[in-house]
């Protein structure tokens, strides 16, 4: 019997008998006697027998206990089933009015407007963006957001878009975060130091300040950097981005990992190059929401020409640097590229950037100004023939730096004398070296440069026209000593060079190459004659024929010289894709520079073939090789500027309707062209077909105008 029927009943028995003795005329009242001291107090007496009832005999059991109460009780909320009912109903014109939705966030697909989906785990609903309850605020400036994970209320109109049921603009009226939980026992906790340190796949757990947040296409966040005070080191994970902004003290559990862009592995591999330290699926086990400076008094002070000179091998991606360094905006058409340049103004790379520039706005107002800037290598990009840091700004300020003119005669050294001259030498370069440095940039002028050898049978200095010209002569070493000095300064540095006898190498001519077997190595002879376009290479050409040779390494350009007589080695093939009928692209890939003869030679021009049109040249079957001819051409230089793209191309004399491409990823790599748009020239024109297409383009040698011969040098310029 239930404790709350007994005392009903009790009480009714008192009432009860109470009439009965009042009917009776017996009014004692014996307190032995009565009925109502049967009814026990439970609370006071849980012992009781009547009271054993209520007892739970399984304290805690959640069946029996009050739930914990919801954000959606606080809500008149319609189920994720009911809102896509009514989204269906509506259709496109939307509900007539809003309604509250809860669900727990499934995924958030853009982070800048909100879009989201939410789940209650069997059905889905789409969110086309989210504000403020109070509708003034976007998700993105929202000082503390729901994520992947989190509860939410939704108030919003219901709708179709395209036939797909959605929320139209869902305003935040309550959310809570789902609790993190982390195994301390499955993620080790370390300093940010030994987290770079750790093994692919260790599962860590840091604490720092976050110091950047990244951004991917349109402009989405995608990950951010954790300082503490041993180190940096990036985060990735567009979730664990929407929870934290810069300042915030953060502890993130993560894997590590060394990231590299799947199609750059197996170049990647090649240089050394691991990938970009980082963290992946992380998750934010805590954060302060508070606005700290990270801290610095880990951070090297060094220069951008030593980050750039630092092997890729080496695990310094992520890790950050100050340098004092040269800012520079370079609008392009649709995109803005950002440069981190040395004190020289050339010695440097690009911002890494996957928003067209977007997401560097805010270097704008430092553009061509030197400052201090807090740098980082993000990852470096890993081609067929490079690998190469590209940067990453944590800060920049401007503290209207000061070039100390003392230091003019060591900067004139370091970053324009030394880098003339090579470590190694097998024949005469017979190069002109600089005499003098300024930089406007820094406020340098006239640095004066001298040279002496002590070893004159080896290397030596001559004076003609008033040009100085290195020479070397016979085998053996040479100490060579360049002195710098102006009114302000003088310094001096010594560089020890070999002279070796020449290699004698057993190589074929061009035509040997061409007439190769494809996937085949080759040693061949030629003058370098022109620069390729779009690839890291040149054209090599003697009295035979002339092919295309792709350098293993994009760096040996900076060595070489149109009119350079050079030994190569590589793999001769067809570039071509799989499935393709066409002949594709003969060329010599994976090419390494065995000997340079130097000599300033100029290159045949006896296979070349005239008496074509740019209209023959057009019609070229792709099923015919041509890509090793190359044919002298009138055409008229067409050059297309757009808002979003540039292009070059060239037409007949006659005819501009039938144009021909120039094969290249955008007009500046024609930039010698440029003047003469619209004008009829000369063209050395080279047959190419690189990326498989169903027909041939054109890559400009040289072109003549007025009879000044220009030869392509866009490589050797880079």
């Amino acid at each position: 019997m239930s404790k709350l029927f007994k005392r009903l009943f009790g009480l009714l028995f008192v009432v009860i008998v109470g009439l009965t003795l009042i009917s009776c005329g017996n009014s004692q009242e014996d307190p032995e006697k009565d009925p109502e001291n049967d009814v026990v107090d439970c609370e006071k007496n849980p012992e009781h027998e009547d009271c054993k009832d209520d007892v739970d005999p399984n304290p805690g059991d959640g069946e029996d206990q009050k739930p914990e109460a919801s954000i959606k009780d606080n809500y008149p909320c319609i189920s994720i089933a009911e809102a896509l009912q009514k989204a269906q109903e509506a259709g496109e014109a939307g509900t007539a009015e809003k309604f509250y939705v809860y669900g727990t966030i499934k995924k958030v697909s853009n982070a800048t407007y909100g879009e989201m989906t939410i789940t209650d785990g069997t059905n889905d609903l789409y969110i086309y963006g989210v504000y403020s309850k109070d509708e003034s605020t976007r998700y993105d400036a929202m000082a503390d957001k729901p994520v992947a994970g989190d509860e939410v209320v939704l108030y919003g109109m219901l709708k179709t878009y395209k036939g797909n049921p959605e929320m139209d603009r869902g305003y935040l009226q309550e959310f809570k975060h789902a609790k993190v939980e982390v195994d301390d026992a499955e993620y080790k906790a370390v300093t940010i130091k030994e987290a770079r340190e750790a093994q692919v796949g260790q599962k860590l757990q840091i604490t720092g300040v976050v110091a950047q947040i990244t951004y991917a296409f349109g402009m989405n966040p995608n990950g951010f950097y954790v300082v503490d005070n041993t180190g940096s080191i990036y985060v990735y994970g567009s979730d664990a981005t929407a929870a934290v902004a810069e300042g915030n003290k953060v502890t993130i559990a993560g894997e590590k990992t060394y990231y590299v862009l799947e199609k750059e592995q197996s170049n990647a591999q090649k240089f050394g190059y691991k990938g970009s330290c980082q963290l992946q699926n992380a998750k934010v086990v805590s954060n302060d929401k508070g606005n700290n400076a990270y801290d610095k008094s880990w951070i090297e002070e060094t220069t951008v020409k030593a980050i750039l000179e630092t092997p890729v091998s080496e695990n310094i991606t992520n890790k950050i640097y100050k340098v004092t360094a040269y800012v520079k905006k370079a609008p392009g058409n649709g995109f803005v590229n950002y440069y981190i340049n040395d004190l020289d103004g050339e010695t440097g790379t690009y911002v890494y950037t996957a928003c067209n520039g977007d997401d560097f706005s805010w270097l704008d107002e430092f553009d061509g100004k030197i400052c201090t800037v807090y740098v980082t290598a993000i990852n470096a990009k890993a081609t067929a023939t490079s690998c190469f840091f590209r940067f990453l700004p944590i800060e920049v300020k401007n503290e209207n730096f000061d070039f100390d003119t003392k230091d003019a005669a060591n900067y004139a050294l370091e970053y324009h004398a030394v880098g003339q001259f090579l470590n190694v030498y097998e024949a005469d370069p017979a190069f002109e070296v600089l005499t003098s440095v300024s930089n406007e940039l820094i406020g340098i002028k006239d640095v004066k440069l001298t040279y002496s050898s002590n070893n004159p049978d080896v290397a030596y200095f001559e004076e003609v026209d008033g040009k100085v010209i290195f020479h070397t002569k016979n085998t053996g070493k040479a100490v060579i000593t360049i002195n710098a000095e102006n009114a302000d300064s003088k310094a001096s540095v010594t560089l020890e060079i070999s002279v070796n006898a020449p290699q004698s190498f057993d190589a074929l001519n061009v035509i040997g190459a061409i007439n190769t077997a494809d996937d085949t190595e080759v040693t061949v002879r030629g003058i370098v004659a022109s620069s390729l376009v779009n690839q890291s290479g040149f054209y090599l050409i003697d009295e035979t024929g002339t092919i295309a040779v792709v350098v293993n390494d994009a760096s040996v350009l900076s060595t070489l010289t149109p009119g350079d007589e050079v030994v190569v080695k590589g793999i001769k093939d067809h570039k071509i894709k799989e499935d393709y009928t066409g002949k594709g692209q003969i060329n010599i890939y994976n090419a390494e520079i065995l000997v340079n003869y130097y000599g300033n030679h100029e290159y045949s021009t006896k296979t070349f073939i005239t008496g074509k049109t740019i209209e023959e040249l057009y019609k070229f079957d792709v099923n015919d090789d041509h890509s090793t001819e190359v044919y002298v051409v009138e055409a008229k230089i067409i050059l297309v500027e757009t808002a979003y793209f540039t292009s070059i191309k060239i037409s007949g004399v006659q005819d501009e309707s039938l144009q021909m491409t120039l094969y290249s990823s955008s007009a500046n790599q024609y930039s010698f062209l440029k003047q003469y748009a619209g004008q009829t020239v000369t063209l050395e024109l080279a047959m190419c077909n690189w990326n498989s297409k169903n027909y041939y383009a054109g890559c400009v040698i040289s072109v003549t105008k007025d009879g000044v011969k220009t030869v392509n040098t866009l490589n050797f310029n880079d």
